[in-house]
Parts: C-alpha cells; structure tokens; sequence
C-alpha cells in the first residue's frame, strides 16, 4: 500500500511547472509587445515595460545633469541619454526573453533553475551550448533561437532607422546655420538674409516644409529622436524649429514686404506649428504614457493665420514688448524695413505666434536645449545665460 501510495503522480512538481510554464508565456507575450511597440509599431508606444525604461533613463539623466555647471557640461551629459536609451531596450527585451524562456524550459522540461536558465541562454544566443532531449525541450529551444536572432534584426534596422532619421534632421539643420545662426534666432535669419541678399524662393520654403513634414514623422514615430541632440553645441533642433517659425512670424507681421500678406510663410508656419505640438503629444506619451494620437493640426492652424484681426490687446506669446522692440530695432539697425505701424505689427505677431509658443516652450525646456534668445524659461538647475548668435552678439553683448 504504500509502494503504491509513493508511486503517484507528484502534483506539487505538475503544478510548479505548470505554473512556470503560464509565467513564461506572459513574460514572452509582454516583451514580444514591448519591442514591437518600441521598434516596429509606426506611433509612439506607451507600452509600460518601453515607458519604465525611458523614465527610469529620464530620471537618471536628469540627476546625473544637476551637476553641470555650465551649458557645455550640461550638453555633454545629456547627448548620452538617447544612445543609452536605445541601448537599455535591447538589454531589457533580451533579458525578459531569457526569464521567460528559462520558465519554459523548467515547465517543459522539468530540469533545475540553473539549467533552465543556461538553456534559455543558449537558445537565445544560439550558440548551442547546452544538450536538448525531448520534443519540449528542442520546441523551446528552436523558439528561443528564432526569437533571439529575429529580436537582434529587428533592433539593428530600428538602429539604422533612427540614424537615418537623425542625419537627415541634422544636414537640413547644419544648412539652415547660414542663415538661421546658432543658436538659432528668428531676428538674426532675417538680417542674415538681408546681408546675403535673398529673399524666401519658393525652392527654400519648400525645403523648409519637406524638413518640418519629414521630422514631424520620424520623431512622432521614435520620440526617443527628440532626445538625440546636435554633433554641435550650440545646435538644437527645437530651437532652429523655432527660429525659423519666428522669422516666418515676423516676416508675415513687421517685416515690410510689397504685394501684402506672404501665403508662403502662412504655410511655413501651419506646418511647423503642426510639428511642435506634435511632438510635444509624441513626447507626452514616451515619457507618461498619454494620449498621443491627434488629428492634424495644420490646415486648422493655416484658417486661423488666414483669419487674424487685428482687434483687441496683445495675447501673452512668451515674449515682453521690449524684447520684440530690441530685436525689431536690431533688424532695422541692418537694413531690414519694417511697418510703420509697429503696435499693430507686436499685437499681430502675437497672435501669430501664440500657435506655437506653448509646445515649443515645453519641448526646449523639457528637452534642455540650449538657451538662445526668444526661447523660454528653463528648469532653475539648467538657467546659464543667454546665448545670442554672432551677428546679434555683436550688439546684444554690449548692452
């Protein structure tokens, strides 16, 4: 009786493995779902194993920050964030494959944690250092390399993806620096635009839209694009962005140009307005795992320039009466004509310009670019001082 009693089915090992098995399979599923939503899937992902690592990377980056003494520090440190994201991905991803599979391999093979753990990796990397008997044990294993090797593909072309993307931003940046300055700064595009003699061809405004569609997409894609800045200090994406969305303001506002309103910079600043909001929902969801889908702003922002009044008091658009007074007094100080009316020129440029100023705002303080002028507040640990490009530093130094 109780050889018979001994020989039974021991259900404690049925139920621990069984146990182990449904572990696996979840933990595979939650990390098949990540990757896909960080690497594959064309919008931003809120997928929370992808938003742990991104805050716990924000966080680190941010207290690693809070030791810069100046901007160059500050630069220094955070132009690592992005990479290191990236990289803490595919650390994370293949090492919850490796929990999942070393669940697996003990549900369905039965061996010690240790062995299962050694399986799991071998399998993953496919090196095949581990023998496998039985039908689970190489069902596991077979999936375990197939996996590995897809997960590793799949990571290089998210890689050669985002640097494509990064790249293309950066040449079209490094061509506006001509013009635009760097920092860049709205004002100082048009004096350098008068020094050079030209004008907005309409080649140049729609290279300047192809830039602002083509960012809009691929860092509305990869938000973690945002947080990859410029091979050159004093370069930042959303400050040339709003440089350039500034002088269309002022060009379409104060700037005295024959044959009235310029639809060209109309459209310039839909679209870029578009681009700054969103990118501001695309880094709200990388970073809190909100809403991130919108509908596109641009042609509800294009009716809205098109129907400006000129009634009523200035809206608040981020920036005092002095300082568009100075700026403007520094554009015709190099040959710039402006309006007579420059009341009615500060209300309408205000207007104009409260269809970006918000977003931008949040992104070049979120982001930590650097602090050129007519480009918000910044965090109190990061407020070093204000940086003007060359020409206008010529002038803005001495006062």
């Amino acid at each position: 009786m109780h050889l018979l009693a001994s020989a039974g089915p021991d259900w404690t090992m049925i139920f621990l493995r069984g146990g182990a098995v449904i572990v696996g399979l979840l933990l595979l599923w939650a990390a098949i779902m990540a990757a896909v939503g960080v690497m594959l899937v064309p919008r931003p992902s809120n997928q929370k194993l992808a938003l742990l690592v991104t805050r716990a990377c924000h966080l680190l980056f941010r207290a690693i920050a809070h030791r810069a003494r100046n901007y160059v520090q500050l630069d220094r440190f955070l132009a690592v964030q992005g990479p290191t994201t990236v990289l803490l991905y595919l650390t994370l991803f293949l090492g919850i494959f490796v929990l999942a599979f070393s669940f697996l391999f003990f549900g369905a093979t039965g061996c010690s944690p240790t062995a299962a753990f050694y399986r799991a990796g071998s399998g993953m990397s496919t090196l095949g250092m581990v023998d496998i008997t039985g039908a689970p044990g190489f069902i596991a294993m077979f999936v375990a390399a197939f996996t590995g090797t897809t997960v590793v593909s799949v990571f290089i072309g998210f890689l050669l993806t985002l640097y494509s993307a990064y790249t293309a931003r950066e040449t079209s940046m490094s061509k506006f620096a001509m013009t635009c300055g760097e920092p860049a700064w709205g004002p100082e595009m048009l004096v350098r635009m008068r020094a050079l003699k030209v004008d907005w061809p309409a080649d140049a405004v729609d290279k300047a839209i192809d830039w602002l569609c083509a960012m809009r997409v691929s860092q509305y894609i990869y938000p973690l694009l945002n947080h990859f800045r410029s091979p050159v200090r004093d370069r930042h994406w959303t400050i040339t962005l709003l440089a350039l969305l500034d002088a269309a303001a002022l060009r379409l506002t104060t700037v005295a140009v024959a044959g009235g309103r310029n639809m060209d910079m109309v459209r310039i600043l839909a679209q870029g307005a578009d681009t700054f909001h969103a990118l501001k929902m695309s880094e709200d969801s990388r970073t809190t795992g909100g809403e991130s889908e919108g509908a596109m702003l641009t042609w509800a922002i294009k009716e809205s320039l098109m129907a400006e009044a000129d009634e009523g008091l200035a809206p608040d658009a981020g920036l005092t009466r002095a300082e568009w007074d100075r700026a403007v007094d520094f554009m015709t100080s190099h040959g710039v004509e402006v309006v007579d009316d420059r009341e009615g020129a500060w209300r309408a440029f205000c207007r104009v310009r409260l269809h970006y100023v918000e977003p931008a705002y949040f992104l070049t303080n979120h982001l930590s670019a650097i602090n050129a002028p007519w480009s918000g507040p910044r965090h109190p640990a990061f407020e070093f001082p204000l940086v003007y490009p060359r020409m206008a530093r010529k002038v803005f130094a001495k006062t």
